[in-house]
């Protein structure tokens, strides 16, 4: 259910932007942005799952990195010795060196595929912008081109989920932010967004979200907004006080 919006700009100021919601089971505790993984240092931050211990989206303020994990949603059987949680994925991506010689448990080495569940992984640097898709038959990697692209959870641009056909060209049409959240450049992207919440939360075009699965309520959660240029990760996060409702302003930390 989450919604993750990406531009890829090798000339500018902040090659890399994204603006993310995220979309997650409303009894589920998390934490917002933070250092929450201290055997991966300092420079290590992301929003915690409390549950599972992983990260939605993680960042590494060393390396100018940002990582973030969306679910698909195919059924693949439990590996040999249970699941793996997605949320080590983000992780991974922006500290590799954290687990060097392994992969952080999550990839099973003799049947070839992932110990989690079904995902897209999103990873960023100045340089590029990376997509992997794992739904259950095949682990997938692309880079993704420069531009503006937004990617659920069937993944970039897809024609058949009707709020990336809906919002895509909104912000492809939006002057692109490339700066700190408080220099206003965000303004016309957030535009976009508070426009989408007019929308009815179980509306398919809605990106502000409240559906009832399997007897479980799922809502928008929060916003983050993220930039990278080399030696420097720009990361704000915004909680929403009514889960899957943008309402007022939003209360940047």
């Amino acid at each position: 259910m989450c919604t993750v919006v990406m531009s890829l700009d090798p000339s500018a100021v902040y090659p890399v932007v994204m603006l993310g919601l995220r979309d997650e089971s409303v009894d589920r505790p998390w934490d917002p942005p933070g250092a929450w993984w201290p055997e991966r240092g300092p420079s290590v931050r992301g929003i915690r799952d409390r549950e599972a211990g992983g990260a939605w989206l993680a960042v590494d303020d060393a390396t100018s990195r940002a990582a973030v994990v969306l679910n698909r949603h195919e059924q693949t059987p439990e590996p040999r010795g249970g699941w793996v949680t997605r949320g080590i994925l983000p992780l991974d991506a922006v500290s590799p060196a954290a687990s060097a010689g392994a992969d952080g448990g999550w990839q099973d080495a003799t049947a070839r595929h992932p110990k989690t569940r079904t995902f897209n992984l999103v990873e960023a640097s100045p340089g590029g912008i990376r997509y992997t898709a794992w739904d259950g038959r095949d682990v997938v990697t692309t880079a993704l081109a420069p531009g503006v692209h937004v990617i659920t959870h069937e993944g970039p641009d897809v024609a058949s989920v009707p709020r990336e056909v809906r919002w895509l060209p909104e912000f492809r049409a939006a002057a692109r932010p490339d700066g700190p959240l408080d220099g206003g450049s965000w303004d016309t992207w957030l535009d976009v967004l508070r426009a989408s919440s007019h929308l009815p939360t179980d509306d398919d075009e809605a990106l502000f979200r409240s559906d009832e699965i399997d007897g479980h309520r799922y809502a928008s959660l929060s916003v983050s907004v993220v930039a990278l240029r080399p030696g420097e990760v720009l990361l704000k996060h915004a909680r929403l006080a009514h889960p899957g409702h943008l309402e007022g302003a939003l209360d940047w930390r």
